[in-house]
């Protein structure tokens, strides 16, 4: 039963990231949107960084800018701050990164935490990717990136 769970939530993610691939080569970008799911939104950032060359012009980590919370912009200053972040050693293996692996952690009504592996050029990274609920002013809930830590195990 596990097996099929994870079979089927690894379908699920392969479909999804395909079209957001797909859609992603339009001109606009995605906004947030209170239809979208965490995990929707987790499987469009990765999918936006994945191509983010074949996007052109860094569409990629702007997709992705759209989706962080409020209160982190506040911190990585505007787009061309949260680009060179992007680039920097401890981020850029997601850039036309080859292969993503998902695993939850925690989900419940106002946080989804996921470990995400990262597999560049026969190297991997593993991170841990948190999403949590905004609301806005209207009491429309949105879901946003508050955080991707790089994550390395213990033995």
């Amino acid at each position: 039963m596990k097996n099929l769970k994870s079979l089927c939530f690894l379908i699920t993610f392969t479909f999804v990231t395909g079209l957001i691939g797909l859609y992603l080569n339009h001109k606009d970008l995605i906004l947030p949107s209170s239809k979208l799911t965490g995990y929707q939104v987790l499987a469009l950032q990765l999918q936006s960084l994945k191509n983010n060359t074949k996007l052109r012009n860094d569409r990629g980590i702007e997709q992705v800018f759209i989706f962080a919370h409020p209160d982190n912009k506040k911190v990585t200053g505007p787009i061309k701050n949260f680009k060179k972040i992007i680039k920097s050693e401890a981020y850029s293996i997601f850039l036309d990164h080859s292969k993503s692996e998902v695993g939850i952690v925690h989900k419940d009504e106002y946080h989804e935490v996921y470990f995400v592996k990262i597999i560049k050029n026969q190297k991997s990274r593993t991170f841990l990717w948190t999403l949590i609920t905004y609301v806005d002013n209207d009491k429309n809930s949105f879901w946003y990136t508050v955080s991707v830590i790089p994550y390395q195990y213990k033995v």
